[in-house]
């Protein structure tokens, strides 16, 4: 049997020598054991279980493998939450919870309807409704299994959400739904970025929910072009972009509403990551 400290040195040599990031050997560390810096600190020097040892070590050859380790576990940490991922959803990042930051520091909790488009995980709209109490949260998504796992995690979470199936605002049309507020982090990889991606990312996470057509701006385009049928006026819409896409979208948002003004915010790295605008706001 080895010590806990010598097997996550282990892990990150490992780790290292794949090409993958040593600090996930931490992170498993904690996942699997509850062990993170300070309790290493205290328990480092104890023996580790044979149980213990191949579950960790099994997990650590499989992240060497390329395999995210958030399939891996089964779970990842968004916000502050866990989220249960599988195969069918996308890994929550870091820069959408700069999105949903955001839009709880610029929106009122004064019972107005919120819809998540493309929700995955449900990552956005039931981190949103957890932190609300009197807004309305409605999460869809066109795959089935996306659709499961978020309901699984509103379970886990506790929180009170309307879930539908459907592609982008069908869901909405077809129950004549009008909401207040529409957040969506839709596919926005456009093919020809495929080879700038990690292996990782393009063998395991659900190619549907990455790439998409107009070098990544064609679900964009189409929920712009449909807002009105089911955004209420003075009504606000939130998008995570890529990073090079701000221009082309704020030009596109002004060709079908003339006079709209798109705001774009900048992520922690400096990228432009958020656009949103209102409908029916115009400058001067």
């Amino acid at each position: 049997m080895k010590r806990y400290k010598a097997v996550l040195k282990e892990a990150e040599a490992s780790l290292s020598v794949s090409g993958q990031e040593t600090r996930v050997a931490a992170i498993v560390m904690e996942e699997l054991f509850g062990l993170n810096f300070a309790g290493l600190m205290v328990h480092g020097d104890e023996l580790m279980s044979k149980e213990d040892y191949k579950k960790f070590v099994s997990v650590i050859e499989r992240v060497c493998q390329n395999e995210p380790y958030q399939y891996v576990l089964g779970e990842a940490y968004f916000y502050d939450s866990y989220f249960k991922v599988t195969p069918d959803t996308l890994i929550p990042r870091n820069e959408t919870e700069e999105l949903v930051a955001f839009v709880l520091n610029n929106e009122p909790d004064t019972g107005l309807t919120a819809v998540d488009i493309g929700t995955g995980t449900g990552a956005i709209g039931l981190t949103l409704a957890k932190h609300w109490t009197s807004n309305k949260v409605i999460v869809t998504d066109i795959s089935p299994g996306a659709l499961s796992t978020a309901r699984e995690n509103g379970r886990r979470l506790g929180v009170s959400a309307e879930y539908l199936e459907g592609s982008l605002f069908e869901p909405l049309v077809d129950k004549e739904i009008k909401a207040d507020i529409i957040i969506s982090n839709p596919p926005y990889i456009s093919e020809d970025e495929k080879h700038l991606m990690t292996s990782s990312v393009v063998e395991y996470e659900p190619a549907a929910a990455l790439f998409a057509d107009d070098g990544g701006l064609a679900l964009y385009k189409e929920m712009i072009r449909t807002l009105p049928e089911v955004l209420k006026p003075g009504g606000r819409i939130y998008f995570e972009i890529g990073f090079k896409q701000a221009d082309a979208l704020k030009s596109y948002i002004e060709t079908a509403w003339p006079g709209t003004i798109a705001h774009v915010i900048k992520d922690i790295n400096q990228q432009d990551r958020i656009l949103y605008f209102t409908r029916g706001e115009k400058s001067d």
